[in-house]
């Protein structure tokens, strides 16, 4: 239940993350047309895009469309390819984890030295948080595709 609410809650924000990416270029290409640009259209689309990817990430993740090889684990037997599925599940949370550490230590970093956009001056500090959140969810996700791939073996 929980999940589905936070699935469907993702869903939305990265929905409209997305909508807004295709209105600010689509409205940037038509205003072009018209010979009045769109000033800072390029550095929305950066924000936009930082919340499509924070979100698409740890979605695509826990439905299991995350990118792997399984040329390995197709030659092992069920039990060991579980095992080394569950441990590879794992890896990769700690990656993300790490990751989502250094960008919340990067934000904090372009915070402190008031990095910012060129035109409109948007901080890279929310940028940085929002794909630490991302990060953060996508361990979270790997530990949970871990869970499932164990409860899976314990099924056996």
């Amino acid at each position: 239940m929980m999940s589905r609410i936070l699935g469907g809650a993702l869903l939305c924000i990265g929905g409209a993350g997305l909508l807004g990416l295709m209105v600010v270029s689509v409205g940037d290409a038509i205003m072009r047309t018209f010979g009045a640009p769109f000033i800072g259209a390029h550095e929305i689309s950066q924000t936009f895009l930082a919340i499509c990817v924070a979100i698409a990430v740890p979605v695509s993740i826990y439905r299991g469309k995350a990118v792997s090889i399984d040329g390995v684990v197709g030659f092992l037997p069920p039990a060991a390819a579980r095992i080394l599925t569950i441990c590879g599940e794992l890896l990769a949370a700690g990656f993300c984890a790490l990751l989502a550490f250094n960008m919340v230590q990067a934000g904090f970093d372009a915070r402190d030295f008031a990095e910012q956009t060129a035109l409109l001056r948007i901080p890279y500090f929310y940028m940085y948080q929002d794909l630490s959140a991302g990060f953060a969810l996508s361990a979270l996700a790997f530990i949970a595709r871990a869970w499932i791939s164990y409860k899976a073996e314990s099924a056996l």
